[in-house]
């Protein structure tokens, strides 16, 4: 055969590729995701249609497919930082004016189990250097508390890895087909290590649809030296949770009281949202989510989920 017959062919080859994979079109993937909307007057909106909601990825417009209230399949995760839970054989404080932190976390868990979650799957971890997960997804709420209130915790000189157990957490729950994925932590103290890793947590954050609400318990005793100065701790804190749409709460400023009440409300005004995206799986996209109601605010995710 010529030389130029097969560049020829060659060339005939490559372009034939070429336009068979520009003739393929994107795969689809059905996607969830969650967002708040915020009104005029900076309440939380909960009377939205589908018809109010645009949704964008990548600049280019889906059609909305699903789009609920609180009452979706939630699969939720309960978090403690083992530092702060009560040793094997402390007895309980019966004293209404010092409250201990752990009391207080407890006490919050019972109420969203009891006014949001308690129909849903859940399961319960503790972490310090490592995650572990105490009670595995149940559906059982009665389970699920009864395992909170015999939560202890252990003496240990190694600082709490918030990274760690965030991380683990997070890939725990990425599997499930739940439409809503829900984390609450609470915890003592952020350690030093989570400021350094900030950046990798958020985009951990973004690449799921995870929605975190984090319980800060520092300042309700004292803290040492141990763990990140509250300042930066709290700004942390707070950019972590609004990756997600979510929330951060510290007993120092805000109180314990009624804590578990005030992440419900907000966990009850989130929207589930559906639609076909066709950006690869292995590359989240840029998300954007719109309501043409004057004067709406939204918070979501900014990236659609990579659950792969």
């Amino acid at each position: 055969m010529k030389r130029e017959s097969l560049a020829t062919i060659i060339v005939l080859l490559a372009s034939l590729l070429s336009w068979t994979a520009l003739a393929v079109p994107a795969q689809k993937r059905p996607v969830f995701v969650t967002a708040s909307f915020f009104g005029k007057n900076h309440m939380y909106l909960e009377d939205l249609s589908r018809e109010e909601i645009r949704i964008f990825e990548d600049g280019q417009p889906r059609e909305v497919e699903f789009f609920a209230g609180d009452e979706v399949p939630t699969v939720y995760g309960i978090l403690f930082d083992r530092s702060f839970l009560p040793l094997p054989f402390d007895e309980p404080r019966v004293d209404p004016n010092a409250i201990p932190s752990s009391m207080a976390a407890t006490s919050a868990a019972y109420q969203m189990i009891d006014q949001v979650l308690g129909r849903q799957i859940g399961w319960v971890g503790t972490y310090d250097q490592d995650l572990k997960v105490e009670i595995d997804f149940t559906q059982d709420s009665g389970r699920v508390k009864d395992l909170i209130q015999r939560l202890r915790g252990e003496r240990s000189m190694a600082e709490p890895s918030f990274y760690r157990a965030l991380f683990s957490a997070v890939k725990k729950m990425n599997p499930r087909n739940e439409k809503r994925r829900i984390l609450i932590l609470f915890l003592d103290v952020l350690d030093p290590e989570a400021g350094s890793k900030l950046k990798p947590m958020k985009n951990l954050l973004s690449a799921s649809n995870v929605e975190l609400f984090v319980a800060d318990f520092a300042g309700s005793r004292l803290r040492g030296d141990r763990g990140m100065p509250p300042a930066q701790s709290e700004a942390c804190l707070r950019e972590l949770a609004g990756v997600t749409a979510g929330g951060a709460y510290f007993s120092k400023t805000e109180g314990i009281e009624g804590l578990g009440r005030r992440i419900s409300n907000q966990i009850r005004t989130f929207y589930t949202i559906g639609f076909q995206a066709e950006s690869p799986g292995d590359r989240p996209a840029a998300l954007k989510i719109e309501c043409t109601r004057p004067g709406t605010k939204v918070a979501f995710h900014p990236l659609v989920p990579n659950l792969q």
